[in-house]
């Protein structure tokens, strides 16, 4: 899908502030999503040599979900967003972390090179041209050998998605696992792992909450992690590393 079919996500963005975490919150299926996120990442820095990051930033931090996970974690804690009204949000939550509103595909950040950048729920909803100038000036944040911790909730290759398709549903998410790989190598990153999540809720009466928040919820979640079978989630955290 062209470029022009969207609404710059940079300008939507800045429309949101207070009501965005309860939007988050009274959708079954992304309050599911948010859950496993924060397990992944949770379990993911005891693996890395970034147990205690020296800086990190939040890239798109909106209300600072993911800002607080890294508030307490990181030696210095940095966050940025074009949203005055979402960072409002977020400076109470995090009370360690140092905020920006700025647009950084503009202007570069005025701080040292960060080890760990995190961007969520930002690509899937960007067009591609804004895609690849966020790449850019996160590459331009990191230092060499840095990780870049993001995630992808409109991968128009789910089940779900597809078996819509095939009844001429035309959904317009496009950043499907294989674009995104292809992103990440032509702005300098490599892919080292991508978590799964959700393989299994291939259909809509699948998103009770009394469904989600189930033991049977907890069981089919490990579908998620077969390799290959992540390519088809609803959502995926992706582990890259700058070159």
């Amino acid at each position: 899908m062209p470029d022009s079919a969207f609404t710059s996500y940079r300008h939507s963005h800045q429309r949101k502030g207070s009501d965005y975490d309860c939007a988050l919150a009274r959708d079954p299926l992304d309050a599911y999503m948010a859950r496993r996120e924060r397990e992944i990442i949770g379990s993911l820095f005891p693996r890395l040599s970034l147990r205690r990051p020296r800086r990190s930033l939040d890239f798109a931090c909106g209300t600072g979900r993911i800002t607080q996970l890294l508030d307490g974690l990181a030696e210095e804690s940095f966050a940025v967003d074009v949203s005055s009204t979402m960072v409002a949000e977020a400076r109470p939550k995090c009370p360690r972390t140092t905020f920006f509103v700025q647009d950084i595909t503009e202007t570069q950040l005025s701080i040292a090179p960060v080890q760990l950048v995190t961007a969520f729920r930002f690509f899937g909803n960007a067009e591609d041209d804004l895609r690849r100038r966020a790449l850019r000036a996160i590459q331009g944040a990191l230092e060499p050998g840095g990780y870049l911790l993001l995630n992808d909730h409109e991968n128009p290759w789910t089940l779900q998605r597809l078996a819509r398709r095939l009844v001429g549903d035309r959904s317009r998410a496009d950043l499907h696992h294989w674009k995104l790989r292809r992103l990440l190598r032509r702005a300098g990153f490599r892919v080292r792992r991508t978590y799964g999540i959700g393989l299994w809720i291939y259909r809509a009466k699948l998103e009770r909450p009394e469904i989600l928040d189930s033991r049977w919820a907890d069981a089919l979640e490990l579908l998620s992690r077969i390799p290959m079978l992540d390519r088809f989630c609803p959502d995926a955290v992706i582990l890259a590393q700058r070159s």
